[in-house]
């Protein structure tokens, strides 16, 4: 159903227990994956038929492979001139490390209920497990059960904030991802963790400090976890159908329902009834249940946005744009990002910007 390109990816595993060890194993083609052996998948690059990791046998995995790309479909306003629309951000990658972050530099918690973030924006992340030595080395096992990594993180915001971290060190384990960089002039990280790993999505925080003449920090939360890979999605939609509906919350109180529709490639959604509920204003901000529509969104992939033509309230006006992508290996989970204009009887071209996540009404009842 879905267009496969072929990239060269990184490797990020978890063990499923702490008993587990994985070994690299460079050897032949020959040679089967297994549990516990790295076996192919020690390569740093894909098969010609881009082969899955198997989830099944490990509990945790990322092949990170480039699936989707920067289009008109995954990004909203890539293809319109410069205007007062916010330009999303690049989509995330078919089974790679993926999220969706609020941006500050306020506090170490930039979104409370004085005011919303600065923007919001998208962390991916690539991980490579730490070996002992030698081709035949054991990748190190922390306490938990986890793999320590090395890995690279960055965070690209909707009004052009990019951060780019290298050489940061960490762990991977069933229900959580931390990476973190430490030098003289900066400390960089971010972290997320899940109560119920089997959804593939966890929440969490990023952080930059720069330190100098003048302190600088930039900062918020992260919902994020492996993204839904082109295989699975296929799968799902063979087993389940090609509607998914996803019911959830937003970070700062609100709802939504979405509802994908993968045999034309359109979604709709409501957040919060379609109009406000509890909200606060404050400056150029508006924050808590803001309500508004989407209809006729697109699809590309595990992808989905809308932009203003899509978008629309019951009480007011609104533009701007929602992206968002699927997770976990069943399309269990949906993330994503609000970034919107809006304006009621109540106030005028207020911003309100915001991360959502929801569950698959299918596959798991909301609590």
């Amino acid at each position: 159903m879905f267009k496969r390109n072929l990239v060269s990816v990184s490797i990020a595993s978890v063990l499923l227990t702490s008993s587990l060890v994985a070994s690299a194993n460079t050897g032949t083609s020959e040679e089967e994956d297994s549990v516990g052996s790295w076996g192919q998948w020690a390569q740093n690059y894909a098969t010609a038929a881009g082969g899955e990791f198997n989830l099944g046998a490990l509990a945790f995995a990322a092949s990170l492979q480039g699936e989707t790309g920067r289009n008109r479909l995954n990004e909203a306003g890539f293809d319109t001139p410069a205007g007062d629309e916010p330009v999303a951000a690049v989509g995330c990658e078919a089974g790679a490390y993926c999220g969706f972050v609020t941006i500050g530099s306020n506090s170490p918690r930039p979104t409370d209920s004085r005011g919303g973030p600065g923007d919001v924006g998208i962390l991916t992340a690539e991980f490579q497990p730490v070996f002992d030595g030698g081709e035949q080395g054991n990748a190190r096992i922390q306490g938990d059960g986890g793999l320590y990594v090395m890995g690279s993180f960055s965070v690209e915001g909707n009004e052009g904030y990019e951060l780019s971290v290298d050489g940061a060190e960490g762990s991977i384990s069933r229900g959580s991802v931390n990476l973190h960089r430490y030098t003289g002039d900066s400390d960089s990280g971010m972290a997320t963790k899940s109560r119920n790993p089997w959804l593939g999505l966890g929440t969490g925080h990023w952080y930059d400090n720069q330190y100098g003449e003048v302190y600088s920090y930039e900062g918020g939360s992260l919902f994020g976890g492996v993204t839904t890979s082109l295989d699975q999605l296929n799968s799902y939609i063979g087993s389940h159908g090609p509607v998914a509906t996803y019911r959830g919350t937003t970070l700062d109180g609100g709802n939504f329902i979405a509802r994908i529709d993968f045999s034309d490639n359109s979604w709709s959604g409501i957040w919060n009834g379609g109009a406000d509920g509890q909200v606060g204003v404050n400056g150029k901000n508006v924050v808590g249940e803001v309500g508004f529509k989407v209809t006729k969104g697109s699809i590309d992939g595990i992808n989905f946005s809308a932009s203003s033509s899509e978008l629309s309230a019951k009480d007011g006006a609104v533009k701007g744009s929602v992206n968002g992508a699927l997770f976990g290996s069943s399309a269990q989970s949906v993330a994503g990002m609000v970034d919107i204009v809006k304006t009621t009887k109540n106030y005028s071209n207020k911003e309100h910007e915001t991360l959502f996540q929801g569950v698959n009404t299918k596959l798991i009842q909301p609590r």
